[in-house]
């Protein structure tokens, strides 16, 4: 898992915009639990036919 967190504020999770997460929230719950640390995922797989 990569997080990134730039001097602007924003912050980037795999390579994802996160915009409902502010640094300090990210970094404080990674930190906590690494394990348990889970973003949700925007997009739906979807399966080929």
């Amino acid at each position: 898992m990569l997080i990134e967190i730039f001097t602007n504020g924003s912050v980037l999770i795999d390579g994802q915009d996160s915009e409902s997460y502010r640094a300090e929230e990210v970094l404080y719950d990674y930190l906590v639990n690494p394990a348990g640390f889970k973003v949700h995922n925007k997009k739906t797989s979807k399966k080929a036919a």
